[in-house]
């Protein structure tokens, strides 16, 4: 039996297109709806309540308390939550604390022979300490992760690093660079036998214009490992578009529904993405945002709907 739950593990690691499979490959789906929207082309746009998981150097522009919170209930038995707290250290930095987590359950399980032994689950994330700091023109920003990984009865567990960058060429134009993955990794203990594994690092380049009214485009190119059970893994790139338009829907209630789509291009294939943002005020000093997308799928698996919600000081 214990034989049988190491080839499963051995399969879930190496297997898989790419970096899909791999060690930490669920972090690369997303944490909040309006990146997914925007096709995660974030890491040079400001993203209330998610600073921390798209780029570090944002949060010393937070001028309130936020709050994040993300549930996906996605096809094929998977799911998503995420949750953040950012908040302001004046004058000129901004500290964050995050969850992430990614499971799937009801995974079939058989011996050698195809025999049924019932249905195992998979978890992986990570909670997460922030801080940012702005230096003019010129932000910067790091993150330390605690990482966790629960196949069945066996775990792992690490602790990794992201670097970001944040320049603003002009009052419309940011520019940010993000460098995720940074000497990251799993140890597993494994029937009293120690096991690691590398989470392979990649790195992200974007640039966003925002006309500070209704309209923001963003674009981002990231560049990731081809897992191949090799030393000589090679690099791939993903590029990223997205845009987001704010509508009046209700001038006298000031109600402004912001629509986005985006796309990117993975191995000249091109996938989509929608969805809308609406804020509420609750209160005079609160406001609540509510932000949907719809996932298509990558390969078929079906559509996903997710929603986020933001909570922060108006």
């Amino acid at each position: 039996m214990k034989k049988y739950f190491i080839f499963i593990l051995l399969h879930y690691i190496l297997l898989g297109n790419y970096s899909g499979g791999a060690p930490g490959s669920s972090f690369k789906y997303g944490t909040n709806a309006r990146g997914i929207a925007l096709s995660q082309s974030t890491i040079s746009t400001y993203n209330p309540g998610f600073n921390a998981f798209n780029n570090p150097a944002f949060l010393p522009n937070t001028s309130n308390n936020e709050y994040g919170f993300s549930y996906f209930s996605m096809s094929l038995d998977r799911s998503i939550q995420s949750f953040s707290i950012s908040r302001p250290l004046p004058p000129s930095a901004g500290v964050s604390l995050s969850v992430f987590r990614s499971g799937t359950d009801n995974i079939i399980s058989t011996n050698d022979f195809g025999t049924p032994l019932g249905n195992i689950s998979q978890s992986e994330g990570f909670g997460m300490l922030s801080f940012g700091i702005n230096l003019g023109l010129l932000s910067g920003g790091f993150n330390i992760k605690a990482y966790f990984n629960n196949l069945d009865n066996y775990s792992g567990n690490g602790i990794g690093f992201d670097f970001g960058l944040l320049y603003n060429l002009n009052e419309k134009i940011n520019i940010g660079l993000k460098l995720n993955n940074v000497s990251d990794g799993y140890s597993w203990d494994i029937d009293s036998e120690q096991y690691e594994e590398d989470i392979h690092a990649n790195y992200s380049l974007g640039i966003s214009f925002d006309n500070s009214k209704n309209l923001l485009i963003t674009s981002q190119l990231d560049m990731m490992p081809i897992i191949e059970n090799t030393d000589n893994n090679k690099l791939y790139s993903i590029y990223r578009l997205g845009v987001e338009y704010g509508l009046d829907f209700y001038k006298r209630k000031n109600i402004l529904i912001t629509l986005r789509s985006g796309l990117k291009l993975i191995d000249n294939k091109i996938l989509y993405s929608f969805g809308f943002g609406l804020p509420i005020n609750i209160s005079e000093k609160i406001k609540l945002n509510i932000d949907y997308a719809l996932d298509p799928g990558l390969v078929d698996e079906g559509f996903s709907h997710l929603f986020t919600f933001t909570i922060g000081n108006i």
